[in-house]
């Protein structure tokens, strides 16, 4: 067998075309490792932009590839699948079905089907928008929901591939002009996938971060480095040592200072792009000295494996985040990136550089038929998975009654602003429209997860109620949320509450809400105090008794996968829940906004809902009498929120004592 040790020019066929440059391996060594310890979260905020830098290089060698073999009459469509196969899909093929095996011992029912959808995806080239159809109920690729789906960071392979469908096609057509209508014609389209970026940036950002139209622009920009002549590169020491390091600090400023909250990609994406742009044009015709820094041996070799360890470290850090109870530390998460790279340096050495130098596979029908039955078989394998509902018979019983857990509140009603300003709040209990309305429950979701006890006791009580829940809404007028997924008209919204509650002289009135997410920051925190001031001082001066809930206790995991996960392996699940320390902590962070209101207002009541989950060892427990008490990791269930039944029995009480009914 062919010699596989570390040799940056013994490169697949692309590489005897084009001139090896051991910089742009250096390159796609920042490119990686900004994407893992992004996803590792190990501090680099932007980290996310290395894919970004990945298709600019893409654009640049492929694009360069292709324009070689058309200049010399030995351009073919077959030849270049051929090589995109080599390159792309064994070491794939190897990932999807590891990720598909492991699913199988550690993933529950759900997870796994949904593994299996993901995997089929995949197979066809469009997990992108796979993914952007599951960014639809919440699972974009910057949320918590994210970090269970070990495929996610395929949407940039499915994102590439579509591209090579059809830009070589576009070079054949456009090879007979010359050089300068090429430049100009990439150019109008990298300009007009741009321009729809920017645009779906304000209007459509999930399409603008998964779908292929507004991500074009970034690939065309290697592209167009590749179409210019070798004029355009010769340039003064000087002028290219500047660009140079105008590119990496580019870069590096993306790296460090974008998060998770800047609109991207769009304008934001320019400086990275960029960078990487300046960073090979300084060094097409000689090193500067980023060039030779990107050239050391260690960084080479990081490049060389960047593929393999782009594509094993997120299902190494999916399936260590789902089987671990509590948060993955520092130290773990730098230990799994470790044998993500382990992996990454066996799958290059002994699948990537076999294909890529045929040492395996030697001929062309060879490779297209372990193309063609490598996707069938992960096609058939994926599709059972997924119409059997992730093989819930490899679970016990209790762990699958625990994983069947609803995944929606039992209370699950956004009410709308024309449903306020008509008056046709949701109904508590046995109560009418017509019917004195006594209690007002007033909030966002975590109001949602607790009517199942208030509509209880209301129909108990023969007491008239109302709600008026909506997600990522905090009941508080004047309050425009830092958070995503506020509504733009939650102001109007909150204010015609208010002349709800005075029009119909509702007597008492509960606000709930998740007050932490709000809790940005200290100046946020006096922002919501001065707004939850605001609303009790607009609502007070009717006599209206106002009681404010406080925020359950958070769990740092998703509550029934994990419970479902304890009894899997045969756990202690009086052993979960978080320490109450912890929420202590966490509620004295939040007595900021609430501080004082009870002095101030005799008509005020702050209610704490925490003694109530408090079990054994000091943990507010998350399971009671086989019943778990959220449906994820903050929202109560029908019997979490029963637990709170003592905590609101006062609010019954007054209203009977005063007779107000």
């Amino acid at each position: 067998m062919r010699d596989l040790k570390f040799n940056p020019k013994a490169q697949d066929a692309a590489s005897a075309h084009l001139n090896y440059s051991a910089y742009v391996d250096g390159l796609r060594a920042i490119a990686v490792l900004s994407v893992l310890f992004f996803h590792a979260d190990l501090g680099f905020g932007g980290g996310y932009v290395g894919v970004d830098v990945f298709f600019v290089i893409s654009g640049y060698l492929i694009t360069g590839l292709i324009l070689k073999d058309l200049e010399s009459g030995q351009f073919s469509i077959v030849k270049f699948w051929e090589r995109r196969v080599r390159r792309i899909m064994p070491a794939l093929a190897v990932v999807v079905l590891a990720t598909l095996v492991a699913g199988w011992f550690l993933l529950l029912p759900q997870a796994f089907k949904e593994l299996g959808e993901s995997a089929v995806a995949q197979s066809l080239l469009v997990s992108n928008i796979y993914f952007w159809i599951k960014s639809w109920i919440g699972v974009g690729y910057f949320t918590p929901a994210a970090e269970v789906k070990p495929l996610l960071h395929t949407w940039s392979l499915a994102v590439e591939e579509q591209f090579y469908l059809f830009f070589p096609f576009l070079l054949l057509l456009l090879k007979r002009f010359d050089h300068r209508r090429l430049f100009s014609t990439l150019l109008i389209l990298c300009g007009i996938s741009f321009g729809l970026s920017v645009w779906c940036g304000y209007f459509h950002p999930a399409i603008n971060f998964y779908f292929l139209p507004p991500r074009a622009w970034e690939l065309l920009l290697g592209a167009l480095l590749a179409t210019l002549p070798a004029q355009a590169f010769r340039f003064s020491a000087p002028v290219r040592e500047a660009s140079s390091w105008g590119g990496l600090v580019g870069i590096l400023c993306a790296i460090f200072l974008y998060t998770r909250e800047t609109p991207f990609p769009g304008v934001s994406a320019l400086l990275p792009c960029l960078g990487t742009a300046l960073i090979i044009w300084a060094n097409k015709e000689r090193l500067t000295s980023v060039g030779e820094l990107l050239a050391l041996r260690p960084v080479v070799f990081i490049g060389l494996i960047s593929y393999s360890l782009y594509l094993w470290h997120w299902p190494m850090l999916v399936f260590g985040k789902y089987w671990a109870v509590d948060p993955l530390t520092q130290g773990q998460r730098l230990l799994i990136l470790f044998g993500s790279l382990m992996l990454a340096v066996l799958s290059w050495k002994f699948v990537e550089a076999p294909f890529r130098q045929r040492v395996i596979l030697k001929t062309r029908p060879q490779v297209f038929t372990f193309a063609g039955a490598t996707t069938v078989g992960l096609l058939i394998a994926s599709f059972s998975i997924y119409l059997l509902h992730g093989v819930s018979a490899r679970l016990p019983n209790e762990a699958l009654n625990y994983a069947n857990t609803e995944t929606k509140t039992a209370w699950d009603w956004d009410l709308q602003l024309k449903e306020v300003v008509a008056g046709n709040l949701i109904q508590l209990g046995t109560a009418d429209k017509s019917q004195q309305i006594d209690l007002l429950v007033w909030g966002d979701s975590h109001a949602m997860s607790v009517m199942p006890v208030f509509d209880l006791m209301c129909k108990e009580q023969l007491v008239g109620g109302v709600a008026a829940t909506r997600s990522a809404t905090p009941p508080l007028l004047s309050y425009i949320s830092k958070q995503a997924g506020l509504k733009s008209d939650s102001i109007a919204y909150n204010r015609s509450l208010v002349n709800f509650i005075r029009s119909r002289r509702v007597r008492n009135v509960v606000l709930v809400a998740s007050w932490g997410v709000y809790l940005a920051d200290d100046d946020e925190a006096a922002r919501l105090r001065r707004c939850l001031s605001e609303t009790i001082g607009a609502i007070q001066d009717q006599g209206v008794n106002i009681w404010i809930l406080k925020q359950v206790p958070k769990q740092k995991w998703n509550v029934p996968n994990t419970l479902a996960v304890t009894v899997w392996r045969g756990g202690d699940l009086e052993k979960l829940g978080l320490p109450l320390a912890d929420q202590r902590t966490e509620s004295r962070r939040q007595d900021v906004i609430f501080e004082g209101l009870g002095q101030k207002y005799t008509n005020v009541t702050i209610l704490d809902p925490t003694v109530f989950f408090i079990g054994s060892n000091n943990l507010c427990q998350v399971v009671k009498d086989g019943q778990p008490l959220y449906f994820d990791g903050n929202h109560l269930t029908a019997a979490g929120a029963m637990l709170l039944r003592p905590l609101f029995e006062p609010i019954f009480v007054g209203i009977k004592k005063n007779g107000i009914r």
